[in-house]
């Protein structure tokens, strides 16, 4: 939506203000707009896409665009090669394709179809607001409707309606809510008459997404998406704008088509381009594959925590999801494989909506091969995610203390203790011993100061953010970690930490997402090997 969204400034504020003038005011806009809905990763790459590649288009030929998309994926993934595995950025990326692509095409033929009944100025007036709000948003669909297809496994029938409904009030949306925040962060009472007013453009956004989302069969579900359709449909699409694209003499006939398996350069350059389609989904596989290492992965979710776990010989087990679908998906598209959506294992570990309410709509995404649940009657999040594991008849089993997963090469993960609200659970490998403790609360954690297991683990993932009222020291103490690990939303101060944390003089090593981002640990039993996505100095 994003990128519609900067398509909908640059073609709006374009014909408001000029080509350039209003190139640099949607260039404002989509920056504005960005910090409006928060400017997570996610909006921030939609939004550079977007707004350069939208706006050369709008200055100038559909090379510019071309270009420009081209150059800002490329700065994007030599900053950091995963995004190019990363959901967003895809849907990002191809969504903005489409409307360099398809968009004007598709305003011209409305404008030519109009015209057969309508003089140009007059279908030009009417074509306009059809195409912004309407063909656009096809447009984009176009060139996503794959990718929408193979991660989520479901397809909206009433997309094409919606948009058009809720995007031409996001303009206005962004101006009041932007007012809005620039005076009340002067004054209170001079930003709060705004507040008002902005209030009534996200409302009728809520309720519009609530009543096409409640039609009959809104969506469907697709179930498993075959790779080889996906491959084959974007090849019929992008050879066929290709040909389009040629003057009518120059689209290759039969003879031409001779012609052109003559042409040496064009059949380099095609090789090429297959080597390096080849070559990186190869890579891609190769980067997936098991490497006989056991993987704890303390996932960026932000609020709460996730932990994805990949075992010597390939299995992967999920423990809990933290608080948003969007971000547990996206993170799990960047250390899984896009030929594998499978979950070995699915672990609840803890109930509250921190844990588990990123879990919900997982096994849309994911095929999820067993389950381990707690014995607790839990939250309404808690609830919807069991729903969901009977819907997709994911086996459910409900684990007690003591039970205990194989992982391969004398790996395990086993339940130390339950409560109510969170459970201990210990992966083993040979020496490297690591504890997690997700959603623990302060007696569980009290019954445990004895527990000889416990003692000198290789790393511990603390509950509740390394709060001082769950964690207190005698039990860090007990403990002894190698390695402390935090998981925090960014921004998030934790406040009262433990002595036996927060003291710089006991030389603890502590790692936290909101600093570090994702945080990867390695070993191979004896071995311990970190990696974060940031170093901060």
């Amino acid at each position: 939506n994003i990128t519609l969204l900067a398509g909908l400034f640059v073609s709006v504020f374009g014909r408001w203000f000029g080509a350039r003038r209003g190139g640099w005011i949607a260039a404002a806009a989509i920056f504005l707009y960005t910090l409006l809905v928060g400017a997570d990763p996610a909006v921030q790459r939609a939004a550079v896409m977007g707004g350069l590649a939208l706006t050369a288009r709008h200055l100038g030929r559909q090379t510019h665009g071309l270009a420009s998309l081209s150059a800002a994926a490329i700065i994007m993934t030599l900053i950091n090669p995963r995004t190019l595995w990363d959901v967003g950025f895809q849907l990002s990326f191809f969504a903005t394709l489409g409307l360099i692509l398809y968009a004007d095409p598709l305003r011209e033929g409305a404008i030519r179809f109009m015209m057969r009944w309508l003089t140009p100025k007059q279908s030009e007036k009417i074509a306009n607001p059809i195409s912004e709000f309407f063909l656009f948003t096809l447009a984009a669909q176009i060139t996503t409707l794959p990718l929408t297809a193979i991660h989520f496994r479901r397809l909206s029938l009433v997309s094409v309606l919606a948009n058009p409904v809720i995007l031409p009030l996001q303009p206005l949306l962004m101006i009041t809510g932007g007012l809005a925040s620039l005076l009340g962060a002067l004054w209170i009472p001079l930003g709060q008459p705004i507040a008002w007013a902005a209030w009534l453009f996200p409302a009728f956004t809520n309720q519009a997404v609530r009543f096409f989302a409640e039609w009959p069969a809104a969506s469907i579900a697709l179930g498993s998406f075959d790779y080889l359709l996906v491959l084959a449909y974007y090849i019929l699409l992008l050879g066929g704008t290709w040909v389009l694209s040629l003057p009518p003499d120059r689209r290759p006939g039969r003879a031409t088509f001779i012609r052109l398996q003559a042409d040496t350069d064009l059949r380099l350059r095609l090789s090429l381009a297959s080597l390096a389609v080849i070559s990186g989904l190869t890579w891609h596989m190769l980067a997936h594959q098991p490497d006989g290492d056991l993987h704890l992965t303390i996932l960026n979710v932000g609020e709460g925590d996730a932990v994805l776990l990949r075992s010597p010989n390939g299995g992967s087990v999920l423990i809990n999801g933290g608080s948003s679908p969007i971000r547990l998906t996206d993170m799990l598209g960047r250390y899984t494989s896009i030929f594998e959506r499978k979950l070995d294992w699915l672990i609840i570990g803890g109930t509250s909506y921190d844990q588990v309410g990123g879990l919900m709509g997982l096994s849309d995404h994911y095929v999820i091969g067993h389950s381990l649940i707690p014995c607790s009657s839990g939250r309404g999040s808690f609830q919807r995610v069991l729903e969901d594991l009977d819907e997709s008849s994911t086996p459910k089993t409900i684990y007690e203390p003591g039970h205990r997963l194989t992982l391969g090469e004398g790996a395990f993960l086993e339940i130390l203790s339950v409560s109510d609200s969170g459970a201990l659970i210990m992966v083993q490998w040979d020496s490297a011993r690591f504890l997690l403790a997700p959603g623990a609360d302060p007696d569980l954690i009290l019954d445990s100061l004895d527990d000889p297991r416990l003692r000198s683990v290789s790393a511990v993932l603390l509950p509740a953010g390394g709060y001082a009222a769950v964690n207190p020291d005698e039990w860090l103490t007990h403990l002894n970690p190698g390695v402390i690990l935090l998981s925090l939303r960014t921004g998030e101060i934790p406040v009262e930490l433990p002595q036996s944390i927060s003291n710089p003089l006991l030389h603890r090593s502590i790692l936290r997402t909101d600093i570090n981002g994702t945080i990867d640990l390695t070993t191979d039993g004896s071995k311990l090997w970190i990696e974060v996505e940031r170093v901060i100095d």
